[in-house]
């Protein structure tokens, strides 16, 4: 891609594309039996048969 094929794409584009990156992964990860980590309502949501537990959650913004 050249930067003048940058002006082309939206922003939904963009979101589509890393939405379908993301599921791609996640669905790897699932197939591999591996675990995933996601952010879901304040807190952090670890699943898959090998995921570890967490203690001591804190329903805080993530930093960064």
């Amino acid at each position: 891609m050249t930067s003048q094929d940058v002006g082309k794409y939206t922003v939904e584009d963009t979101h589509n594309a890393l939405r379908n990156a993301v599921r791609k992964a996640l669905e790897r990860k699932k197939k591999l039996g591996h675990y995933s980590v996601m952010w879901q309502a304040n807190r952090l949501v670890l699943e898959g048969p090998d995921a570890p537990v967490l203690t001591n959650q804190s329903t805080s913004e993530p930093q960064g």
